[in-house]
């Protein structure tokens, strides 16, 4: 088996021969995607390469600040580059409508952290000790060795202030302390980017929040405490799907939680986004549920109705919680 620094490696010298590539993130990103894919794509132009930006839903407004930000599309270019690398996926299926072309590029590298999932790739460089993506793409760029600006700085920071909630979960390890200095002294400003990323609020996100908030319920003798937003949440308040960010870490913080829960209704679907104080591995409920993440942080999405989604989400974290000490 090739050790994590022979994998690096050739992922280095497959982008030092590529004129071009296409640098992607998963549907519904979050911190660390987009950070981790705005970071690798700077530092891919600081090589001379030509880089293509894709998410598939775009940017949500908590991220537009980040440098690259408005050169990301939502589509593959009609002229596909020689590479593609996935950042922060744990499957193809995860780029939802750009999972089939992107199989199609010549080498497809995957990076990533997660300990779910399925593989996909030519290439994969997978550490499910790592707190961020972002970590992992820090030891990348300098084994490319392009400088560390305060651009790129800025963007990987911010995947691992987010991935690691604010320096707050179990991930958040010394080495992750450690690349996230490096990057304050190489230009991130730890206080602006707090403010961008969780102190500034949309009216319409300050609404939902609001909504999610005064529908708290609890299940499992308080052990699970949940919040669901319907179609009409988003209808009444003006807000989109991106507004959702941070509404899971709101509930979290209730005193009684072991594993906080999000419902939102989309369409026929529901999105189920949850956190666990530790007890619980929620990663292995999302898993059985079609999704995955980490054993804090997980999330899937299951047919609707809300109601009959809330009971599946209940009735598995309460056989992974166990019975109560």
């Amino acid at each position: 088996m090739k050790s994590k620094r022979e994998t690096m490696e050739k992922i280095a010298a497959l982008i030092r021969r590529s004129a071009s590539a296409a640098v992607l993130c998963h549907m519904h990103p979050d911190g660390d995607a987009l950070g981790s894919m705005l970071g690798l794509a700077l530092a891919l132009e600081r090589l001379g390469k030509r880089v293509h930006r894709v998410s598939p839903d775009g940017v949500p407004p908590p991220y537009d600040f980040l440098p690259g930000s408005r050169a990301v599309r939502r589509r593959l270019p009609r002229d596909l580059p020689p590479l593609a690398i996935v950042v922060d996926c744990d499957g193809l299926a995860r780029l939802g409508p750009l999972a089939r072309r992107t199989g199609q590029v010549a080498h497809v590298v995957a990076i990533d952290h997660h300990a779910t999932g399925k593989a996909f790739g030519a290439l994969r460089w997978v550490d499910p000790s790592a707190a961020a993506v972002g970590a992992l793409l820090s030891e990348l760029v300098a084994a490319l060795g392009v400088p560390f600006d305060r651009e790129i700085a800025t963007c990987l920071y911010t995947a691992i202030l987010t991935d690691t909630g604010r320096f707050s979960y179990t991930n958040t390890t010394a080495r992750a302390l450690r690349i996230a200095a490096r990057l304050v002294q190489a230009g991130a400003d730890p206080g602006a980017i707090y403010q961008q990323v969780y102190e500034t609020k949309s009216l319409a996100q300050a609404a939902l929040l609001g909504a999610a908030l005064s529908r708290l319920s609890t299940a499992d003798e308080g052990r699970i405490v949940l919040s669901a937003l319907t179609r009409a949440d988003f209808a009444a308040t003006g807000a989109n799907d991106s507004d959702t960010e941070g509404i899971i870490d709101q509930i979290r913080a209730v005193r009684q939680a072991e594993v906080a829960v999000l419902l939102v209704e989309r369409g026929g679907e529901v999105r189920c986004s949850m956190r666990s104080r530790g007890r619980a591995d929620v990663a292995r409920v999302a898993e059985a549920l079609g999704g995955g993440g980490h054993p804090q942080a997980a999330g899937c999405t299951v047919a609707g109705p809300l109601a009959r989604a809330r009971k599946q989400a209940i009735r598995l974290i309460a056989a992974e919680l166990g019975p109560r000490a």
